[in-house]
This record gives structure tokens, C-alpha cells and sequence, in this order.
């Protein structure tokens, strides 16, 4: 933390905690200064945060109140304290104001800060998206005629915790036929039929780092106005993967794409931002949309997402989380995004040749 303009900070956010302390505890604060970092949490997480944290400098204190908060800013001699105040609610703020302290909001260093990680992160958003990869393609021989959408998300979510995952990193989607139309469709007990398209948009923590991938596949015999569009958005995702660098706005990033589909007739389809940045949370910075003023530079961790959704008949989103290494654009998936075809006893792939 740079310490401009205030002179501790203080940190309430669950994931926020979890980042500049690598412990994740439901409940607890952090104090940062200069010099030291103080952990307060309460006696369910007390000893394993003493065993975990205390060899890495942390010190860690027993409590669940603002006591050692106020020791730190009275010892610091602090008259402005740091908050985020996109974490902090309203009573939160309230119960501060009344320690007598200025609050200054530290949400766009916290953002910078994160945007970049290190090589320690890299590692573990690699083995989440590993994971997760490993998960989706042990789950797809499960996936046949009359499954539900939620009992091939149950077997994906097992899969995630099966190869060391803690969980998934948010809702699994699964969408069925005209379900994948809607970006953000809800799973649900829709069945299976033939000649549907299959979108899965899913992801795992590992050490508390998210992964994030979407594939599209069909179920049956695609007919040529999937495969066509199926070829656009996978154009398009290829087409950002080779502009992106550093020193690429996430505005130029998201334009390339949309500008592929757009030559296809599919840019009306395209409803939703190219990217977003990947770490402890499933989305923060670096975002990667139309008015993006962000700069994309040495180990920012983001998806590229393109999709095209055609109402009442199929959606496509192809999505894979990836970073910028030695400047130039890496994806941690290593699927080469051809187009699976599930049904029958085995498991096709359908190379795709580009427009």
C-alpha cells in the first residue's frame, strides 16, 4: 500500500482479507501500516491463523471488536484511516465515525493493486483453472438425453472437489437449447433433448483463487446456422487472444472482437463485455468492455468471453481465463476450442476452419 493521503488501513472485506493475508476467515479485520500488519478475528479462527500467519510477520490478535483498531491508529498517531468504501455497508461506516477518525476511500488503490498479481498468484489461479478444465472433461460423458441441468452441474461441482478444488468459484451455469440464450440463464431441471446445444459457464477456487471457463458444445448433429455461428465466436475470441499485449486498453481488446462478430452479422448478438479481470474474486480489474480506460500489462489475469445469444434458439459463449506472460497473451486452458459434439458412445471434435 502506498499510505498517500492516509495514514493506516483498514481492512473489513472477506475477500480483501483473504488477499493481503493469504487466510480466508468468514469474519475478522486487518490493519495495515507502514511496517506491520495486524489480524483480528475471533477464537474459531484464532490458532490456525497464529500457526499459519505469525511465521509470515502477521500479528495476530485475539477479538472480535475495535479495540486493537483503535490501539494501532492511536500508537500511529493517526488522524486518517483507509477504508474501501465500495466493502464497507452503511452501519459498518456508521460504528466507525464514531472512533472520531477521517475515512478516505482506498477502493482504486485496492483495484490497482490486485489487477497485478504475483507469481505466487499466477500458480494458483493455474492449478484453479487445471482444475476446472480436468472437471468439465471428466463431466462430459455424463452428459446424455433426459439429464437435467442441474444434475450435470451436481456432477461438474463433485468433479471440481474430486481433483483438490474447494468449490466452485460461483453458480455453475448449464444451459440446454434456447436456455443458452440467456448469458446469465439460471440452471434449472430442464431436460436434455437431441440436437441441442450444451453451454456450460463454470469455474473452481483453489487456495482461494477462482478460475472462470465457458464452452459451448451441441448434443446430436449441429445443423450449418450453429456451426456458423459457433466459427464467429470462436473468430472472434481468437482474434483478441492474438491483439492482445501490453500496452492494449481493454476498450481496443473488447473492440477487436466485437468487430469480428460485427463483420459476420452477429455483432447485435454480442450482449455483454469482452472480459474482466480474475483473482480472489470471480470479477474485478482489469475489465475489458467498450469504455475501459484500463491499460493491460505483465501478469493481469482476465477471461475472453465473445458470445452471440439468438433468442428463443441457441446461445454460444467460448471463454477462457488467461493472463499477459513475458507481455504477450497466455490462456491457462489448454482445450484447443474445437467444437465437441456429445451423443452416442463416444465424444466427438469438430475442427472448425476460420473465415
Amino acid at each position: 500500500m502506498k499510505f498517500n493521503g492516509y495514514d493506516i488501513a483498514l481492512i473489513t472485506d472477506e475477500k480483501e482479507r483473504l488477499y493481503f493475508l493469504g487466510f480466508h476467515s468468514s469474519a475478522g479485520y486487518v490493519v495495515l501500516e507502514k511496517n506491520a500488519t495486524y489480524f483480528v478475528v475471533d477464537s474459531r479462527y484464532f490458532h490456525a491463523a497464529e500457526r499459519q500467519l505469525e511465521k509470515k510477520g502477521v500479528n495476530v490478535v485475539l477479538g472480535s471488536d475495535l479495540t486493537l483498531f483503535k490501539e494501532r491508529a492511536e500508537a500511529a498517531k493517526a488522524k486518517t484511516i483507509g477504508i474501501d468504501f465500495t466493502k464497507v455497508t452503511l452501519s459498518e461506516y456508521k460504528n466507525l465515525k464514531k472512533t472520531g477518525y477521517n475515512f478516505v476511500d482506498i477502493s482504486s488503490e485496492i483495484n490497482r493493486l490486485t489487477a497485478v498479481k504475483t507469481d505466487e498468484e499466477i500458480k494458483y489461479l493455474q492449478k484453479a483453472c487445471d482444475i476446472a478444465e480436468k472437471a468439465w472433461k471428466a463431466t462430459l460423458p455424463f452428459i446424455k438425453e433426459g439429464v437435467t441441468e442441474r444434475e450435470v452441474a451436481a456432477e461438474l461441482e463433485y468433479n471440481f472437489k474430486k481433483f483438490g478444488a474447494s468449490g466452485p468459484s460461483f453458480d455453475t451455469i448449464v444451459a440446454f437449447g434456447k436456455n443458452a440464450a440467456v448469458p446469465h440463464h439460471e440452471t434449472g431441471e430442464t431436460k436434455l433433448k437431441k440436437n441441442q446445444c450444451v453451454l456450460m459457464d463454470f469455474g473452481c477456487l483453489y487456495k482461494g483463487y477462482c478460475s472462470d471457463m465457458t464452452r459451448t458444445m451441441f448434443y446430436g448433429e449441429p445443423d450449418e446456422k450453429f456451426l456458423e455461428a459457433y466459427l464467429a465466436v470462436l473468430s472472434a475470441h481468437n482474434a483478441a487472444a492474438e491483439f492482445i499485449k501490453e500496452g492494449v486498453k481493454g476498450s481496443e481488446a473488447d473492440k477487436v472482437a466485437r468487430e469480428v462478430l460485427d463483420s459476420l452479422g452477429y455483432g447485435k448478438y454480442f450482449t455483454h463485455s469482452l472480459g474482466h479481470g480474475i483473482g480472489v474474486n470471480i470479477h474485478e480489474y482489469p475489465n475489458l468492455s467498450p469504455k475501459s480506460d484500463w491499460t493491460i500489462t505483465e501478469n493481469m489475469v482476465f477471461s475472453n468471453e465473445p458470445g452471440v445469444y439468438l433468442d428463443g434458439k441457441f446461445g454460444i459463449r467460448i471463454e477462457d481465463s488467461c493472463h499477459l506472460e513475458n507481455g504477450k497473451y497466455k490462456s491457462f486452458m489448454k482445450d484447443d476450442k474445437s467444437l465437441v459434439i456429445l451423443g452416442g458412445d463416444t465424444i466427438k471434435r469438430k475442427k472448425l476452419f476460420k473465415f
